[in-house]
């Protein structure tokens, strides 16, 4: 990742940059397709899991940029009104998907039924423990998704207080060296386990040994942001560079099928290798081939992607109950249409009702305190 130095905003540039960035759309859409072929029965040259990798480094890129942004308009975090937007981000759709889930599994129309203790991990974010130890038990079929969900919900709860003291720090050095220090010591306990024994359940799904991902794109983000400081000069030959290093290392990671390997340094140098491509992704979005990932298609797909993933696979294994003879293709055809129509229905009822309180909220965090300091910048001028 370059080392430039990059350039601070002022606090007005950092309030009109805070549109979403339509190539990070772009790249949630690569990454809930990679998950979706996968669950659809490709799980053997598809890698889902992948996709949710890079869900994970984009996940701590993005929460950190806004962190910076609300960071640099008012100089200080509200942590409250944080944790207040995640809640109105992930839990209404959630809570939907949840109610779907139930009422399908009791006409029998997918396998399973929620128990007291699977209903409940699920609501307060212990999803992924409860997959693990119970193998998928206590959830209705496809529901079991959610395990990646609350990795970072865990992730969100407690990296703020951590990003509040980050961002008043003033050497970029110690930043760094403390996320890098983290990022090792979540490989370094995930090879203990994996020396130990632990299950492959474990080590893959669990938020101690899989939140060095989310670490990585918060380290990036300090490192060199592109999204709200200027990004280092253009220069072909050097991105062209990164790219074709990062992707050789991406494929490396899926070519090597040694079981330590799989386990325990892979997600750490996927994580690695994905960092650079957002950098990329986001500093050179008009520039070919990364304003691809601006089109319409991919940045709807984006948008609804949360959806997406949390309910593609229910309807894939539903479909796959009523009708087990409907071969492969037709079963995904199918299951994408209905997929994507639940998604838009929940963008329309749900998601952009709870975006505009969001945004709401986020104003004023951050639109008063910037306000203010332009009053006074005009009053300096008279």
């Amino acid at each position: 990742m370059p080392r430039t130095e990059p350039r601070p905003m002022s606090r007005g540039q950092v309030i009109a940059d805070t549109a979403p960035i339509a190539s990070l759309d772009g790249i949630r859409a690569l990454a809930v397709l990679l998950v979706v072929f996968a669950h659809s029965g490709l799980e053997r040259i598809v890698p889902g899991g992948l996709g949710v990798t890079v869900f994970f480094v984009l996940s701590g890129f993005l929460i950190t940029t806004l962190m910076q942004r609300e960071y640099a308009a008012r100089g200080a975090l509200q942590l409250g009104a944080f944790y207040l937007r995640r809640l109105l981000r992930l839990m209404p759709p959630l809570l939907v998907v949840v109610a779907l889930a139930a009422m399908l599994s009791s006409l029998t129309w997918i396998d399973g039924r929620f128990s007291t203790q699977g209903l409940l991990s699920l609501l307060f974010y212990l999803g992924n423990y409860q997959v693990i130890f119970a193998d998928f038990g206590g959830m209705p079929a496809g529901i079991g998704v959610v395990w990646s969900l609350a990795v970072e919900e865990h992730f969100y709860l407690l990296y703020p207080p951590l990003a509040v003291v980050l961002l008043g720090t003033q050497q970029r050095r110690t930043v760094v060296l403390v996320l890098l220090s983290l990022c090792l010591l979540v490989l370094g306990w995930r090879c203990v386990l994996y020396a130990l024994g632990a299950s492959q359940a474990y080590l893959s799904m669990a938020t101690d040994t899989r939140a060095d991902a989310i670490l990585v794109g918060c380290l990036m983000a300090f490192w060199s942001n592109p999204a709200t400081t200027a990004p280092p000069p253009r220069n072909d030959r050097r991105d062209r560079a990164m790219a074709f290093a990062c992707v050789s290392l991406l494929l490396l990671t899926l070519m090597v099928r040694n079981d330590a390997f799989r386990q325990t340094l892979r997600y750490s140098l996927q994580s690695l290798a994905i960092a650079p491509l957002i950098h990329l992704a986001v500093a050179r979005a008009t520039q070919a081939p990364y304003r691809m990932l601006s089109a319409r298609p991919l940045v709807y797909l984006g948008g609804v992607s949360y959806t997406i993933y949390l309910s593609h696979q229910m309807i894939l294994d539903g479909l796959h109950a009523q009708w087990p003879t409907l071969a492969w293709a037709p079963r995904l055809g199918l299951g994408l249409i209905l997929t994507l129509a639940l998604a838009e229905l929940m963008r329309r009822a749900v998601e952009a009702p709870c975006a505009e309180l969001r945004r709401q909220l986020h104003r004023r965090a951050v639109l008063p305190t910037a306000a203010a300091a332009d009053a006074g910048e005009a009053a300096s001028t008279r």
